[in-house]
């Protein structure tokens, strides 16, 4: 019997450019969550996936992220919540910020402007449904290494980089 392990790494990478044009950019990994995985696997079926992830939220929450992690694990950040970028997700991501982009690497793109929100404490993140509440799934979820400030006058691109590799 053949066995092998697949694994999907992801990385994550904030770039913040403040009035001045000047840029910050700061990496963590994450964890994609168990609806995470499953959400993958219908993909590869051709199954219509459970949940319709798309959209990221940002929070100010540090306790490490977990497989079975919900969103009632988050501490979201009012205005955070962001559909991904016109023609994401993509394969080969030609923009020259994100600087994990691949051939064989699916990105998600999320953009804010100086009007979307600020917060001093931005600790955290997940990819996730629409409007979500309570209990309800993530695909994935960071945690930086330290918060970081998204200020009223800068603007934050995310990328969230998936790279499913057999191992």
């Amino acid at each position: 019997m053949i066995k092998e392990k697949v694994l999907a790494i992801t990385s994550i990478i904030a770039v913040i450019r403040d009035r001045q044009g000047k840029k910050k950019t700061i990496k963590t990994k994450n964890l994609i969550t168990n609806a995470g995985d499953l959400h993958m696997a219908e993909k590869l079926a051709g199954d219509t996936p459970t949940v319709a992830f798309a959209n990221c939220v940002l929070g100010t929450g540090s306790t490490a992220a977990a497989k079975d992690d919900d969103y009632s694990d988050m501490t979201p950040i009012a205005g955070s919540e962001k559909a991904p970028s016109a023609g994401y997700p993509k394969t080969n991501d030609d923009d020259g910020d994100n600087t994990g982009a691949a051939a064989d690497i699916c990105t998600w793109c999320y953009e804010w402007t100086t009007g979307d929100f600020n917060d001093g404490a931005v600790r955290e993140g997940c990819i996730t449904k629409a409007t979500p509440s309570g209990s309800d799934a993530l695909f994935n979820r960071w945690v930086w290494g330290a918060a970081f400030e998204k200020a009223s006058d800068a603007t934050m691109k995310l990328f969230v980089n998936v790279e499913i590799t057999g191992a």
